[in-house]
């Protein structure tokens, strides 16, 4: 993986982590990951358009950012309600962890990415270090809570499922495209349809304009810098590397929301840089 991958995709785990982060502290963090779906979208059309135009268009890749679209309705549903019941730093790691497990599975067995052993280690790596992030507050967690323990593992399932979607997208359509269209769907159709509430949306949104466009702005920038890399690197690779972010997310969780810190958080946070540097 070239040193330009590798920067973009650290660059973009921060900001993920960070935008996360500030849904999470916020009051309202199931409606405000709606509206940053929406207008992350919204604010990403015009320059998908654009490249449209100059660089043709894609039935097939078209139809694909539709799927993903479809697929980031879950996405940002169940991210919404973990957050308003589970800590970011449980949260977090058990969802990109599912991700981590299956995105590399796919990817070297059905897509063929060449990965050597040192990455495949590193991979293995990675995943161990979120699963035993996460494992402490699993086991804290009380029994009338265990209704919210599989959200983040429908998370992570969503993720892994428009992780492989868009990275075939990619190779066939414009990356801002891709995600102007899929972030766009999934935030309309989440307000207008499965929620219905759009008066108290829009209220919101008047209410917390800058801070929406604000999170709304981060997630366009993380996640098309995502999108670019696959589109220049291997899925097997970058979906792991990108998980990185489980470390800025955990402390910040730990730092300023107080969450819970202990030994098996500091070994979890160090066997993923470990395995971050092993992918690269």
């Amino acid at each position: 993986m070239s040193i330009s991958i590798i920067i973009t995709v650290l660059i973009s785990t921060f900001i993920h982590a960070l935008w996360n982060f500030f849904i999470k502290k916020s009051k309202f963090p199931y409606e405000n990951l709606q509206l940053l779906a929406l207008f992350s979208g919204l604010l990403s059309i015009p320059f998908g358009l654009y490249f449209i135009i100059f660089e043709g268009f894609s039935k097939l890749g078209f139809f694909l950012s539709l799927t993903s679209g479809f697929i980031h309705i879950f996405y940002f549903y169940f991210l919404g309600k973990a957050y308003q019941n589970g800590d970011l730093s449980y949260v977090y790691p058990v969802s990109r962890g599912t991700a981590v497990a299956l995105v590399p599975i796919v990817g070297i067995f059905y897509i063929k990415d060449p990965v050597d052993s040192f990455a495949i280690f590193g991979i293995g790596i990675v995943l161990l270090g979120i699963l035993i992030l996460g494992n402490n507050t699993f086991k804290s967690i009380k029994k009338t809570e265990l209704k919210f323990l599989a959200l983040p593992f429908f998370i992570g399932l969503s993720i892994s499922f428009y992780t492989i979607v868009d990275y075939f997208a990619v190779s066939l359509i414009n990356p801002i495209f891709v995600f102007s269209f899929s972030s766009f769907i999934g935030g309309f159709i989440s307000i207008t349809i499965i929620d219905k509430r759009i008066y108290h949306f829009y209220t919101i949104f008047s209410n917390n304009i800058t801070f929406i466009l604000l999170i709304s702005a981060m997630s366009a920038i993380a996640y098309s810098m995502i999108l670019f890399s696959y589109k220049q690197s291997y899925v097997s690779l970058v979906a792991p590397l990108r998980e990185i972010s489980v470390v800025f997310a955990s402390i910040l969780g730990i730092v300023y929301l107080k969450e819970q810190v202990s030994y098996f958080k500091i070994f979890g946070i160090l066997l993923i840089v470990i395995g971050a540097v092993l992918i690269t």
